[in-house]
């Protein structure tokens, strides 16, 4: 058996190597001897924020800033080397038919997650190899197309709905395929993140940076690109909770940078957080499954859909805690963050997001099931 995914790997967000892992995780459950490629693609996303100068960043933290993150993409390319076997380099919008063929050379094609749906057509208007043009067997895999803002067409239509299986992972995906892919609702999957195939047990934080951390100290995990307008004012705020403000990446308004760690490092990060305050999709993820109280913004209007949908909102929403999450995007005001975070602690159900985990990781199993099901 042979099976080639097509999600992202690339750049030093650590979310999109978990969830790459979570599919290989998954699928190697499914077909143990099965012979595993990634699609090697550019990335067609713009990386908004890396490289960035905040509006209170001096050169000198610009230049910290991408020394650090040329240093942990080193370490990113090594972890990728050792958990994933690459193609050939094939561009999305502009492949060949030698490409087209070659991927006909596999038995199963899975889309994968990280709003890999998001973009549909190049510049040439040509579609992209992410929605499979191609005639080969495909499954979707917990895929996402948030925010969902393209015009969908009706060949999009006919190659979604020769998918053996539809796995989608949000409710923004569940409502594009239904009302603008017109794809039968009964065929549609809501499922988890890939991320919860991983044994989150199973990472941990170095000696070297648990040393960093104090028992009587509580910690809040503060996660930003450089170009949100708030960052600094919002880290102080923090700090006035209560809070040491702890980064997984070089950020000057932080007390504790882990700017040096790769993805297998920064998921061992969350035990040792007392909250999570984010505007990331898989901080929300892991310091939920670690049932830690999760605080969510969005504020970049490219990251959300024209009504306020996102991930972030949704991953929330199936915790039942859409009151952790805010729209910064015409408001700048931080009074209810700030009532939110003064109070999350003390209301946080910890018993409560146990349970909910359980049964995220039972419906995730049992998808494994189904999908065997549907290829056999």
């Amino acid at each position: 058996m042979r099976i080639l995914i097509i999600t992202f790997t690339g750049g030093v967000n650590p979310g999109t190597f978990m969830q790459a892992l979570g599919v290989k995780t998954a699928m190697t459950r499914i077909f143990p001897d099965a012979e595993v490629d990634y699609l090697n693609f550019p990335d067609f996303k713009r990386g908004k924020g890396i490289g960035a100068k905040g509006k209170h960043d001096g050169l000198v933290n610009l230049f910290l800033q991408k020394g650090f993150a040329a240093y942990r993409l080193l370490k990113y390319k090594k972890l990728r080397k050792e958990n994933f076997n690459y193609t050939r380099v094939v561009n999305l919008f502009n492949y060949s038919s030698a490409d087209e063929q070659a991927i006909k050379n596999y038995d199963l094609v899975v889309i994968g997650s990280d709003t890999i749906l998001e973009k549909a057509f190049g510049e040439n208007g040509r579609i992209g190899l992410n929605w499979m043009p191609v005639d080969v067997p495909k499954i979707y895999f917990a895929a996402s197309a948030s925010p969902a803002n393209f015009t969908p067409s009706e060949e999009l239509s006919n190659v979604a709905s020769r998918a053996k299986f539809i796995g989608l992972r949000d409710l923004l995906t569940i409502n594009f395929f239904k009302e603008r892919l017109h794809i039968d609702e009964q065929r549609l999957v809501r499922q988890p993140d890939p991320s919860y195939y991983l044994d989150i047990k199973s990472f941990e934080l170095g000696k070297h940076l648990l040393s960093k951390l104090h028992p009587q100290e509580k910690y809040a995990l503060y996660d930003f690109n450089s170009d949100f307008p708030l960052r600094k004012e919002l880290a102080d705020m923090i700090r006035s909770c209560g809070y040491k403000v702890v980064a997984t990446a070089y950020n000057p308004y932080a007390d504790i940078c882990f700017d040096t760690i790769d993805a297998k490092e920064w998921a061992g990060v969350f035990p040792h957080m007392n909250i999570i305050v984010t505007e990331r999709f898989h901080d929300s993820v892991f310091g939920l499954r670690n049932c830690k109280p999760v605080i969510a913004i969005d504020w970049d209007s490219n990251r959300f859909s024209a009504d306020g949908d996102s991930k972030t909102l949704r991953i929330l929403q199936d915790y039942g805690l859409e009151k952790c999450h805010f729209n910064l995007a015409k408001d700048h005001c931080l009074d209810q963050v700030e009532k939110a975070i003064r109070s999350v602690e003390s209301d946080f159900n910890s018993s409560a997001i146990a349970k909910i985990n359980e049964q995220i990781y039972d419906r995730a199993n049992n998808i494994l099931t189904d999908i065997k099901s549907k290829l056999s």
